[in-house]
């Protein structure tokens, strides 16, 4: 089996910009760890579009400020583990009960997993 290529981002908010730098690396990488997405449920489909080649597991904290119906400071929180298809099917998501929190367990060829 190959090495596993990945890599771990701060967005400060997925914006274009983000998602261009995201692009450019696409062939070199297979996990990509987002942090701080600032996405809403509404918002997250952007992910989606980033390539045809990944899937997309994600959560979103900031669901609560939005429900609250006043939006005051700086957006927080929001996952993803960004997955390429070829590996998605040893993949899935773990719950964890927390909005803040994406984790995804992914089976190697043996008989332990490895989470990412």
């Amino acid at each position: 089996m190959a090495a596993l290529r990945s890599m771990s981002l701060n967005c400060h908010g997925y914006n274009i910009g983000t998602e261009s730098y995201l692009r450019r690396l696409c062939d070199n990488i297979d996990v990509i760890l987002l942090q701080e997405t600032w996405m809403s449920d509404c918002t997250c489909s952007m992910l989606d579009n980033l390539s045809k080649d990944f899937t997309v597991f994600r959560s979103s904290a900031i669901e609560d400020k939005i429900s609250s119906g006043i939006m005051h400071g700086r957006p927080f929180g929001g996952t993803a583990v960004v997955i390429r298809k070829n590996l998605a099917s040893r993949c899935s998501r773990i719950t964890t009960n927390n909005p803040r929190i994406t984790s995804v367990c992914m089976k190697n060829g043996g008989d332990a997993p490895d989470v990412v």
